[in-house]
């Protein structure tokens, strides 16, 4: 006997038959299946729990024994019941996974395949329909075990996914037609694919211990799954035997270890370690499975001393305060034992995964690198190229220095495809795998292959922009562009990005958005019309070029055409007005279109350069997503009628009442305030401003600050009794202008009653791209307040500050005008004027701008300020200015602002 023999034998393994057969040979009735299969299982669990129980090993063989009994009766009695000879019948009853290997914990799943010779014959029909039931009946329902089922034929063998090509790898045929399953065996192998398999598996057990971790040295371990558990052994067999294209006979029971030491090269003292590693964890597993009655893979401390109890584990030493725990010497051994197993599959892993694997039309892989597999590799035509940009992301392989100079040298021949739409398929798989697409991309772009099969991006690569915001090249744009996508399938996502995130998940299409990101400044490359416009003819030409569909074509065909669209509306637009959704609906007008615009937004805006996009661009283009979709949802109307704002006005008294405000007040606040605000305010926030009115009918004009957790914005509010004339806005972002804040935006509401006119104006601001310091607020607040009060100017703030007011020679020499004027529009909005300008201030541009529109006596509703290719781009909704023409307005104002900007 060897050492490794005798070590077994002290363990308790001892071989016996299949002695259920015959306790189960005159049952035909469930319930007495039923009743023999829980007595025998209960023996089974009892003997577990002796000292001198069977070893682990022998103990799964028992189990699943004992299940092959149940489940051959069964089929004989559905036979029987169905009126059909078993004999006759071609199916064939098969055992996958752990039951095929004969390794059966107690509680462990059952899974069975039933393989019929042809589909629809009802005979067989009738049989797998009677056998259902009974599994139902007996192993589920009186049992308590779980049970999967498959149904098989031999021409599904070639579209298997990799979890059920995993279980028929252990594959055992259980009852019914032997040459049957020979059959299926056959095909089985000859479509195996042993290249997918084998990365397959290794990327789901890398996935298993990222989740579980690396260690198996853990206070509780999970013996199946976690690291140094029976997963990494199982890994380690399957790998090794798809490395070979080893049949599944050859491989069971210890013929598995076998194939470890001839395939894998695991030296024989491992495979001695591997095998007793794997009996003591089997042993623990089934032991957990019988105290607990469940399948409990999960050693847990309160079942380690009771665990070591059952294995006989005593205490070492003579004296009590010398002696070492059972438990201690327990999971001192088992930690040794998972140890061995992590590391011998470990190595067997990292063998199989570097060794050389077959790809296919004349690609190999080594080294997890792809190299040409012989020298007739350009015959095949220009295809392969994408086809191994295809292996390359689902393997995480990357190309050999001897693949790439290939491809270079092809490239330079010009190839022809030869199929657009079968390469249209390949690069369709590519584009659909978010997560793993830039990483592709990325290499496909730099060595040429991108650009030669898609021309109207390859013309970008290399493409600077007109526009001197951009950091990189158009193409490289681009490709960030999908950067910024992926990288909402990641981890340490904000507030903002988790929202993005589960939209990203819930794309129906998501190579329609991946498509559109490429292209989307394809038109970049003809100058002289409109990027957007060219765009969308170039992707148009290349969906119907590579065989998509018309749904798809017209998809990408509206993000191309409009992925401007919904920044500018966000930047530039009053989103609380029903005129701005009105007319941005009739653009964006269902909720697949606007979760990719938004989405392409987002990810457009971050890669144009370093501090482009800012938290204050999030939060409106987050706030137009959100408006936008509640209408799309049918959630909220596009206009508010008079019973909507009635139900709404009633639903705040009841509400309000409950904040402790008079209710006079409250009435009176809520019949004040327009429709937006009483339907995009929260109570919160109207009782706060029910409560600084009433500070400012007491002589306390407000300044209040407020801040959202982990944004770089501060939100201002300004409560104060209107000026009779236009101009409260211009002092208000004066003094900010003089403390350094940035605006970004401004809503300024004035709440008019019989009694008074309260001015309420919400502001979004920063200083120096961050939330206020305490210093900066009561610096506002107290040059604000002396403003408001009439005892000091807004000029003699800024003269004191250093702020000039004085022409600034270096404009004027230039005759460069600080301020333009780019549109007036009065189509934007049912009753206001919407003026767009443009200027060179780009810390002051509120505040000019709001000098000289009060000047004018047009009075300010709201103002968006972005800063934006260098320059301070602002809209204002001004009411007043429709007494004059477009023309005249703009001539107007051109006046009344300053000829040259007031920034020192």
């Amino acid at each position: 006997m060897t050492e490794l023999d005798e070590k077994i034998a002290g363990i308790g393994i001892a071989r016996t038959g299949n002695r259920f057969t015959v306790l189960f040979a005159n049952l035909s009735e469930p319930s007495e299946l039923a009743a023999l299969l829980i007595e025998e299982r209960r023996k089974l669990m009892e003997q577990i729990k002796q000292p001198c129980a069977l070893g682990g090993l022998e103990m799964t063989h028992q189990f699943a024994q004992l299940m092959d009994a149940v489940i051959a009766r069964m089929f004989i009695v559905a036979c029987t019941r169905q009126g059909v000879k078993a004999a006759n019948l071609a199916i064939a009853v098969v055992a996958t996974g752990g039951y095929g290997r004969g390794e059966l914990s107690p509680y462990s799943d059952i899974d069975i395949t039933f393989i019929p010779y042809r589909d629809g014959d009802p005979q067989i029909d009738r049989v797998i329909r009677e056998m259902f039931t009974q599994l139902m009946d007996i192993c589920i329902s009186k049992c308590g075990l779980e049970v999967g089922y498959a149904y098989r034929l031999r021409e599904d063998c070639a579209s298997l996914d990799h979890q059920t090509i995993c279980g028929l790898l252990d594959a055992r045929l259980i009852i019914g037609n032997e040459r049957l399953f020979i059959q299926f065996e056959d095909v089985f192998w000859t479509s195996f694919n042993a290249a997918d398999f084998i990365f397959a598996k290794l990327d789901e057990r890398r996935a298993s211990l990222k989740k579980h971790g690396t260690t198996p040295r853990v206070v509780e371990p999970q013996l199946k799954e976690g690291p140094g558990g029976l997963r990494d052994l199982h890994t380690a067999v399957w790998i090794t035997q798809a490395n070979g294209m080893l049949p599944a006979a050859r491989v069971r029971g210890q013929r598995a270890m076998n194939i470890l030491h001839r395939e894998a090269n695991v030296l024989s003292a491992d495979i001695d370690r591997l095998t007793l590693a794997k009996e003591r964890l089997l042993r623990v597993r089934n032991l957990l499975h019988a105290i607990t009655g469940a399948e409990r893979d999960h050693l847990v401390i309160t079942r380690q001393e009771e665990v070591a109890d059952l294995l006989g584990y005593r205490s070492l030493g003579s004296l009590p305060e010398e002696s070492t725990p059972p438990v201690e010497l327990f999971m001192s051994d088992l930690y040794e034992d998972m140890a061995v197993l992590r590391r011998t599959a470990g190595q067997v892993m990292r063998r199989i995964e570097n060794s050389r694997q077959i790809l296919g039309i004349g690609l190999d892989c080594e080294h997890k690198e792809i190299v040409p597999a012989n020298d007739a590799l350009a015959n095949d035509g220009a295809e392969w190229m994408l086809w191994a940009c295809e292996m390359a992301q689902k393997y995480n392989l990357v190309f050999s220095e001897e693949l790439e100079q290939n491809v270079v040298a092809l490239l330079e021949e010009d190839p022809e495809l030869t199929d657009n739409h079968a390469a249209g398929r390949v690069f369709t798989r590519i584009i659909s795998k978010p997560g793993k697409i830039l990483d592709i991309l990325q290499p496909m772009a730099d060595l040429g292959i991108l650009g030669w099969f898609l021309p109207e991006f390859g013309r970008l690569m290399n493409l600077i922009p007109y526009d001197p915001s951009h950091d990189h090249t158009v193409g490289q744009h681009s490709l960030y562009v999908i950067k910024n996508l992926e990288d909402l399938l990641r981890g340490d996502l904000t507030e903002e990005q988790a929202e993005m995130h589960r939209i990203m998940m819930e794309l129906p299409h998501p190579e329609y958005l991946f498509m559109a990101a490429l292209l989307h400044d394809s038109g970049k490359a003809f100058p002289g019309r409109p990027h957007s416009e060219v765009s969308e003819e170039l992707v148009t030409e290349v969906c119907n070029r590579i065989g998509w569909s018309r749904e798809a074509a017209d998809s990408v065909r509206f993000l191309a055409r409009h992925h401007l669209v919904m920044a500018e509306t966000s930047r530039l637009r009053d989103i609380n007005l029903e005129e701005t959704i009105r007319d941005f609906t009739a653009v964006v007008d269902d909720l697949d279109s606007l979760n990719m615009l938004y989405l392409l937004t987002y990810a457009d805006t971050r890669a144009v350069g370093e501090g482009v996009w800012t938290q204050v661009k999030g939060r409106f283009l987050r706030d137009l997503w959100r408006r936008t979709a509640a209408v799309l949802s049918d959630e909220e109307p596009v206009r508010y009628d008079d019973a909507s704002i009635a139900r709404a006005r009633r639903r705040l008294l009841k509400d309000l009442s409950l904040e402790n405000l008079p209710e006079n007040e409250v009435g009176e606040h809520v019949q004040a305030m327009p429709p937006y605000y009483l339907l995009n305010h929260s109570l919160t926030q109207i009782a706060l401003h029910i409560n600084f009115v009433r500070q400012v009918r007491e002589g306390h004009s407000v300044v209040d600050f407020s801040d959202e957790p982990e944004s770089t914005f501060t939100e201002m509010t300004v409560c104060t009794f209107d000026d009779p004339q236009p101009g409260l806005l211009a002092k208000i972002a004066g003094v900010l202008y003089a403390c350094d804040i940035d605006v970004h935006s401004t809503q300024v509401m004035t709440r008019v009653t019989e009694r008074d006119r309260i001015a309420l104006d919400t502001l979004l601001i920063d200083y120096r791209g961050r939330q206020l310091s305490s210093g900066k607020r009561r610096e506002i607040s107290n040059h604000l307040i002396a403003v408001l009060k009439g005892e000091t100017f807004v000029k003699e703030i800024l003269r004191k500050k250093k702020h000039s007011f004085r022409p600034q020679a270096r404009h004027a020499s230039q005759n460069i005008p600080a301020w333009t004027v780019q549109s007036i529009r009065n189509d934007l909005s049912d009753s206001l004027t919407v003026v767009e300008i443009s200027g060179t201030n780009l810390h002051g541009a509120l505040y000019e701008a709001c000098e000289a529109l009060s000047s004018l006596g047009w009075d300010i509703r709201s103002a968006r300020v972005s800063i934006w290719h260098g320059q301070a781009l602002a809209s204002f909704y001004v009411a007043g200015a429709r007494v004059l023409s477009e023309h005249d307005a703009r001539s107007v104002l051109t006046a009344a602002l300053p000829a040259v900007s007031t920034e020192v």
